[in-house]
Parts: structure tokens; sequence; C-alpha cells
């Protein structure tokens, strides 16, 4: 028997949001941990601040002072080749998911308030980092503070809480303030106006969330600074003249890292016990990055000006700091090491395609090897798949060659960055080496496999709803493709008897109930769940050995590249053990749905 799904079928999967379980879990999690290993975790971000205006790279000629920033790279580790997107808004999604932009969607700098080109916004079946600790039951309290900018203004002042999942949000939601002295300031879904310099109130806003704290935090401080517009800082906060649009770029940064000197000292004995990331959003402002890098490709542009940022970590979880790491990172790895210092990393879904790499390994090993053989960013206009196949560019990098790939013309560049770091010589102008040859098509398979988004079967749970014929399991012959279809078989049911495949677009919750369910309650046998929402069903009979398979039909819409199907199987059973019920289950899948 074969099923269609139709296109009516709704394309987000909503999600169950944790109430008393992940309290109770924090609970029992906090009586599990040693204090002393329950680290704070702050991630600070800059705007607009590349590796040529930070004094401890020591790229640019003549960056402001940055003694603050510089002190995480004398005790912390500091990685020479992170990566994060041209613009603003998709490396924020991606800070906030641990996926690259074409799987969010959020593809460039938004227009906060008139967006219409379209530019995808942050969707709400992502799975954010906040989520992802009350979902693991982590205990740790959470707050987003500063700058938002990854949803547009008919989402609400809310989004940030709602669609982001942050227990606590102060700051604005707009790319590009009017005023460093007169900006809107969102605190509880209300927008008032702001006279305060900004990076002041961020601070203050910040050092008085983390004083409330009792127990451990993550705390995510986005500085609107040093972005557009230029404004003069406070005089008490840089030494650096003004006047020029560079020089006021430079005194921002400063003021910027004397507030940060003010924040590292408010924290107090937390300090010791806290975790620090410091990264930059892009490169430097277009036109004031600093020589020997080219102000016409920084921000906004694939060079290596818009894409290599700062990326420092520092704090308990380092082993010998003051120490460089020249392996490949880029910012969705920012989640991914956050989640592992956390130990919120196991509550990822299955079915979520993660693209960080989590940095821990390096921090506690000064011998670690390369985790990343391939860095990526990207940049798009549209809000839905295959948006990001159709415009804009991707650019991918090995130890040594990159590639900048254009969809919408312009032609290909390759260049070779140990040879030439600042991007004069397309090696693809000319006849290619063989070492170059191998390089390029490793850069092209890398592309391919990313924008491919290949289709896969992923598992929930394990079979361990006992039956008459042992425990009943799930399976899948082929993998879900738009246009195509695929078999979900089951196993060790019990012998010729009425079954059902049950077809759902959550995992997380179903009709305001938390999944998985457990049917025990409703006098299912133990270990009997409820792996997804029952959306649909699928009507079936077992073989004599208690087997059974249907094939779905998926129609050719290559908007539901990415998407997830859920499936459970529901057996009669009226000779199961302990199950006055008599319905058994199986474990779930989840279909990644690809091309």
């Amino acid at each position: 028997m074969s099923h269609a799904l139709t296109d009516e079928a709704p394309a987000r999967i909503r999600r169950a949001r944790r109430g008393a379980t992940a309290a109770l879990a924090a609970a029992l999690l906090a009586l599990a941990l040693p204090a002393q290993s329950r680290h704070n975790v702050l991630v600070l971000v800059a705007d607009d601040l590349g590796v040529d205006i930070v004094g401890a790279y020591h790229e640019g000629s003549n960056p402001p002072p940055t003694p603050n920033i510089d002190s995480l790279a004398a005790r912390g580790v500091l990685f020479r080749n992170a990566w994060a997107n041209p613009s603003c808004s998709p490396t924020r999604a991606s800070l906030q998911t641990g996926r690259f932009p074409f799987r969010h969607t959020v593809g460039r700098w938004i227009a906060y308030p008139n967006n219409v080109d379209p530019i995808g916004t942050l969707q709400p079946e992502e799975v954010t980092l906040p989520e992802l600790l009350d979902a693991a039951g982590t205990g740790y309290a959470h707050a987003l503070i500063g700058k938002w900018h990854i949803n547009d203004i008919t989402e609400g002042l809310w989004t940030p809480n709602v669609r982001g999942g942050w227990s606590h949000f102060i700051g604005h939601l707009w790319g590009q303030i009017p005023s460093y002295y007169s900006w809107p300031q969102v605190t509880g879904g209300v927008e008032t106006t702001s006279t305060n310099y900004v990076t002041t109130q961020q601070v203050d806003d910040a050092l008085a969330w983390i004083g409330a704290r009792t127990g451990p935090w993550v705390c995510y401080l986005c500085f609107t600074a040093p972005h557009l517009p230029f404004d003069v800082p406070p005089a008490h906060l840089h030494t650096w003249p003004t006047g020029t649009r560079t020089d006021n770029y430079k005194a921002i940064i400063q003021a910027l890292d004397t507030e940060l000197g003010r924040l590292f000292t408010g924290l107090g004995s937390e300090l010791q016990n806290t975790d620090i990331l410091f990264l930059g959003d892009n490169g430097s402002v277009q036109n004031t990055a600093e020589p020997p890098f080219d102000g016409s490709r920084a921000k906004g542009t694939p060079y290596e000006g818009g894409l290599n940022v700062p990326l420092l970590v520092a704090g308990p979880s380092v082993t010998a700091g003051g120490r460089e790491v020249t392996a490949l990172a880029c910012a969705v790895d920012v989640f991914a090491t956050v989640a592992e210092l956390t130990g919120a990393d196991a509550a990822m879904p299955s079915w979520v395609d993660v693209d960080g790499v989590s940095l821990v390994p390096y921090l506690r090993n000064p011998a670690q090897a390369s985790l990343r053989r391939y860095a990526f960013a990207e940049e798009f206009i549209g809000d839905t798949w295959p948006a990001p196949n159709t415009n804009g560019h991707a650019c991918v990098r090995d130890d040594r060659y990159k590639l900048i790939h254009r969809y919408s013309g312009g032609g290909d560049e390759m260049f070779d960055l140990v040879a030439d770091p600042f991007e004069r010589v397309n090696l693809l102008s000319r006849g290619l080496s063989s070492a170059e040859q191998i390089a390029w098509a490793g850069l092209l398979n890398e592309l391919s496999r990313l924008r491919g988004r290949a289709a896969r079967i992923a598992t929930l749970g394990a079979p361990r709803c006992t039956g008459s014929n042992g425990t009943p399991a799930i399976g899948a012959a082929r993998v879900p493709r738009i246009g195509g279809n695929y078999d979900v078989l089951l196993t060790n049911a019990a012998s010729a008897a009425p079954a059902a495949l049950l077809l759902g677009l959550s995992a997380t919750q179903w009709g305001g109930r938390p999944l998985p369910l457990d049917l025990s309650a409703l006098g299912a046998g133990v270990g009997c769940t409820l792996w997804c929402s029952p959306d649909n069903a699928i009507a079936a009979a077992t073989s004599p050995a208690g087997d059974a398979s249907t094939t779905v039909v998926l129609p050719y819409r290559p908007e539901l590249v990415g998407r997830p199907l859920f499936h459970t199987w529901l057996c009669v059973d009226p000779g199961a053990p302990g199950n006055v019920l008599g319905v058994t289950t199986s474990d779930g899948i989840a279909a990644v749905i690809g091309h």
C-alpha cells in the first residue's frame, strides 16, 4: 500500500516548550554534576569587526587599542582561520542554530523594518540554543542582550523570546540604529527610546542580569558596536582621535574594548568560573578595513576581509592559554561549543542537520588535530529552498585553497590563501597545477555535498515495547526524496494482526502534549511510546511472521527539501504481556527529505 504526502500538509514543525519536565530534569542534573564543572558561558559578539582591527591578531597596520580583547588571547585560545558570513543576520542565525544559512534561509542582512527582498528570517521550527539548554534540562539560565536582527517588524517585539527561546531579552531588533545616543530599546516586549550610549547600556544590562543569577548561566551579549552610524563615543571611553569615518570607527572599537574591561571587572569572582567566547559577525566595514586589507573587499563581500573574523576563547575550560589554533573554524561552531560546555549537546534532535563542530577539544588539548577539513560561508536572497541555489555566492576553503562560487553570474574565483592571503591572483584565470586541480575538485565536491541536501533516515528512541512476538521495530528501505518514494518497515509485531503507520509533522508535540508520549498511563505496556504526532495514518496488516511494509510517496516540491516527516507503528496485540490496552508500538524514525 502506498500513501502520498499531500500538498496541503503543513510545512513547519512545531516544538514543545518544556515545562515541569525540564525543571525536574534540571534539578536532577544540578545534583548529579559537581558544582565546579558547571561553568558560566558568556558569548560576546561584535558587529562589523574583522581580524584587521584587533591588536591580538597583528594583521592590520594601525588598529586602535584593544587591551581587554587582547587579554582574552593572552589567557585563552586565538583562532586564526575563523569564518563568519559576509553580513550580520546570517551569522546571527547560525550562532542561534548551529546551521549554515542555506538550512535556516537567513541568507543576507535583514532590512528591518522593511524586509521586502524577501530575505529569510528565523523560523519557529529551528532548534535554538536556549531551547536546547531547556530540552536537555541543564538548569542554565539564559539571556540575550543587545542586537537581535534576525527577524523583521511583522513578527513582533517578543520574537527573541518566542522564536528564539530566550527567557530574557533586552536590546533592539534593528540592523542599524539611528544613533548610539538615541535608539529603540525593547524590554519585556515594549519598545522605548534609550538615550544612553548604546555600548554602555548593553554592558549595564548584562551586568544587571548576571548579578541576579544564583546558578549557572549562558549570556549572549550582542553589541551594536562598531556598526554604523559612526557617532563619536563619550570621551572617557577612548583616546583615539576622531573626525574621519575611519577614526570614528576605531574610536568606537576602543570604547567597546573599554566597556568590555568594565564588564570583566563587574563579573568579579564569577570571571574565573566563566568561559568567554568573543567573535565578530562579519568582517570590517567597507572602506574602513585596515591596510594591508583592501577596503573594497571587506564586509558584504566573499573575500577574506568579509569572512575572516576574530574568534577568541578564554576561561576555565582552556588548558595552557596564550596559544593560537590555525585549524579552520566557523561561526556555527560557537553553537556546538556552547552546547558541549553546558552538557546540552546530547539533546539535539537526531533529525536536525547541525553543521557546527565543537571547539572544546582545541580548548582542552593543545595538540588537537584539525576537526574541520573545510570551512563554509555564503550569501543569498530568498526565504525558501531552493533560493540559495539560484543567486548569491557560496565560499568553501580547505587549509590552503579557497573557492568562491557565484550562482548568479560573475564567474568563480579560486585562491591560494597561503601564497596569496589577500586574494590578488585568481587561479582559475590560468591553468591549474595538478595539486590545484585536486584541491579544486575537493572544494567543488564539498559545495555540492552541502547544497545537495542529501536525504536520510534518523532514528527516534529504541525498540522497547514488548509484544507477543518480541519487540516491534521500525525500519526503512530507500531514502525520502522529493518526487520519489520510500518504504517504512515493521518487524516483530503480533502475527497476522492490524497495524497502522503513523505519519507526523512533529516529534516534539501533539495537540499541546509533549512528545514522546508514554502510553503506559493509558494501559499500554512498559516502554510503549508514541514517538510522533498522528497527523495521518496508513492501515496495514502484519504477516504471519509479524512483518509489514508500506510506501510513502512524496510530491515534487523543492521547498520540502530538508524537512523531516516522522513515523512510528501502532500494532494491535491483545496477547502483549502486561498490556491492558492491547496495543504495542515500535520505535520511531525521521525521514529527512532530500533531492
